[in-house]
């Protein structure tokens, strides 16, 4: 268990359990060893009352955490901070809304956003694309990461040509994949 020394988070806890006897179960806080005598005191107590009681440091007030759960939430935020991450690698280096879309569920309307926030400007017209040797050589890469998910493969592909705009390497995939079936 964590003790709390700061008065104004132990003025928080109190406040929150004597303003929630009447909604909580208080099966829950004498299970956190507090009585029923204690129960019905702290809430008659006066606001003014709860101060003086957080600023005193005899009672000990502590919590306790979860740690699978902490760990469970660790990781969530984790994921998606590098789903973001990603996210923004895609944005900045001009993928389409189109592929946006496909591969983060992300609105036209959003990317569009985006885009704004990040200084991305793209310019009028069709992408232009490489000349057909080059594009050969991104079908090859392409075609060699194999079964990985789909935004995986643009983010290896593009590493591997980082000069050019992922929207042209989705063009280029599609127009060979389009000649493949």
């Amino acid at each position: 268990m964590l003790e709390l020394h700061d008065a104004y988070l132990r003025l928080m806890l109190l406040s929150h359990i004597a303003a929630g006897l009447t909604r909580n179960d208080p099966e829950v806080l004498r299970a956190a060893g507090i009585d029923d005598q204690q129960l019905e005191r702290l809430q008659e107590l006066r606001a003014i009352d709860l101060h003086r009681l957080a600023r005193i440091r005899a009672p000990l007030i502590g919590v306790a955490l979860n740690a699978e759960a902490l760990k469970s939430g660790l990781r969530a935020i984790a994921v998606s901070g590098e789903l973001k991450a990603v996210e923004d690698y895609f944005i900045l280096h001009g993928a389409s809304w189109r592929l946006m879309k496909s591969l983060f569920k992300m609105r036209h309307k959003l990317t569009l956003a985006r885009r704004r926030e990040f200084g991305v400007r793209r310019g009028d017209g069709r992408q232009r694309l490489p000349d057909m040797a080059l594009r050969e050589r991104i079908w090859r890469a392409w075609e060699a990461l194999g079964p990985l998910h789909p935004r995986d493969r643009y983010f290896r592909l593009h590493q591997s040509f980082p000069n050019l705009p992922i929207e042209a390497l989705e063009i280029v995939v599609a127009e060979y994949e389009s000649h493949a079936l």
